[in-house]
């Protein structure tokens, strides 16, 4: 699984996946904490892949 953020060199990359309705957010390798805040005030939630940098759905 690819880390769009860290790919394209942006700040967060939202987007749904492919065939589901799940709206995803790939935040870059090391983001501050600062950043998962505001994604997580929100109403996204955290989850973590081997990449990694957060997934918030």
């Amino acid at each position: 699984m690819a880390n769009l953020a860290d790919e394209y060199g942006t700040d967060v990359e939202i987007y749904v996946k492919t065939l589901t309705t799940t709206l995803h957010a790939d935040t870059p390798t090391g983001a501050p904490a600062q950043l998962h805040d505001l994604l997580e005030q929100l109403g996204l939630e955290r989850h973590e892949y081997p990449t990694g940098a957060p997934l918030y759905i």
